[in-house]
């Protein structure tokens, strides 16, 4: 079994008064991945951190983050269940995890995209999108064994 974290920031901009500039952010990665007879098995959970809440100086901002396995062309959404913690630090916010499997095609690596962003909502004024509203990323996966 093999971990490996990946930190991936996106300059923002979000149109609230008090935001603007302050809509960048951070997703931070936590990817297990382990051989397994047919392919691997893979974990993944995540966290994202922004100042965006705070700079408007109320409301709240969900996160959100899909991947996507690019051998197989499947998406999974990562999402918090349960019984699950992990340690958050301050504007940090918890997305979620998914575990999920990616079978062997031939000689391919075996690679995921992520992509994620966050929802800004102000209550009672509504919600907003940052400008990018998104990120994407590849990251590609240790090597299938070759059993």
């Amino acid at each position: 079994m093999k971990t490996k974290s990946f930190n991936y920031s996106q300059i923002a901009d979000l149109r609230i008064e008090g935001v603007g500039p302050h809509a960048s952010y951070s997703i931070n990665l936590n990817v297990t991945e382990e051989n397994i007879p047919n392919g691997k098995s893979v974990y993944i959970s995540a966290t994202g951190k922004t100042t965006a809440a705070r700079a408007a100086g109320s409301g709240s901002v969900l996160f959100w983050c899909n991947v996507k396995d690019l051998l197989n062309n499947k998406v999974y959404k990562l999402d918090r269940h349960r019984g699950e913690s992990f340690v958050i630090d301050i504007n940090e916010y918890l997305i979620g995890s998914a575990k999920f499997q990616i079978h062997k095609k031939d000689l391919s690596l075996p690679e995921i995209e992520i992509e994620a962003g966050y929802i800004y909502d102000g209550g009672y004024v509504g919600s907003a999108v940052p400008f990018p509203p998104s990120m994407k990323r590849k990251i590609v996966l240790t090597q299938f064994d070759r059993n």
